[in-house]
């Protein structure tokens, strides 16, 4: 029986001596890569109610946390969470290539509001979840114009779950990215958005970057077997040692 069971570890956990999907916890993983390097920045690129912005300011306790959420509902509890914290700084505006106002596309469910309406896909998937509320303009900006206008000259980490809208988020951040150390951020491997990025993408934009792939975590996929998504870990190689 013992046999058995490493038999069926080994095939369905282990291939080839390599792991199918990591058996470290994402945020374990985050703070080891980075427990040698000073960060003192952090960007939470959807940060809703501000859960994750506050699991990074206890596992960096020296840095200041730059969330952003354009979605309505959130407002009165980040600003509450930013009068108790003084590390924790909340802009109510979207993340884009781009400046001025943007639509975002409101569902059911907070999770999958989008600036990208959902795709057929995502609907067969969530079909609750996605029914459309309404649309709102919201204001939108670049990641590198927001850092010159607060001026702010490095973010050592990044965190991206932004429905879709990851690649658009990069794209106006190539002067910051180069301060940039690891990226967290969710990735799509078929699309869930109507004109949202998918992980070729993304993976091909922080490549031209000077990143790499670490690691994917928490793969999740549909009733058929299809590979759907997964949050990725991307780093600088060089700066962190690797």
């Amino acid at each position: 029986m013992a046999n058995i069971l490493k038999l069926l570890v080994k095939n369905t956990v282990f291939k080839n001596d390599g792991n199918l999907v990591s058996l470290e916890k994402n945020y374990d993983a985050i703070g080891r890569l980075l427990r040698a390097h000073k960060v003192d920045s952090i960007l939470d690129a959807g940060a809703s109610h501000g859960r994750i912005s506050k699991r990074f300011m206890r596992m960096f306790p020296g840095a200041h946390v730059y969330a952003f959420e354009p979605q309505p509902l959130y407002k009165d509890r980040l600003t509450a969470l930013a009068d108790e914290e003084s590390r924790f700084h909340p802009y109510f505006s979207a993340l884009s290539n781009q400046t001025g106002k943007i639509a975002l596309q409101i569902t059911q469910s907070p999770g999958t509001t989008s600036l990208f309406p959902p795709g057929e896909r995502m609907k067969a998937l969530y079909p609750e979840q996605t029914t459309a509320k309404e649309t709102v303009d919201v204001d939108v900006v670049t990641i590198d114009e927001w850092a010159s206008a607060e001026n702010i000259s490095q973010i050592q980490f990044m965190k991206f779950d932004i429905q879709g809208g990851e690649l658009d988020a990069l794209q106006g951040a190539s002067g910051i990215l180069r301060s940039t150390l690891l990226i967290y951020i969710e990735v799509f491997f078929n699309p869930l958005y109507e004109g949202g990025a998918i992980f070729g993408e993304i993976d091909m934009c922080l490549r031209s970057n000077n990143f790499a792939l670490y690691n994917l975590f928490k793969p999740r996929s549909d009733d058929n077997g299809m590979l759907i998504q997964a949050d990725a870990i991307y780093v600088q190689p060089s700066k962190l040692g690797l």
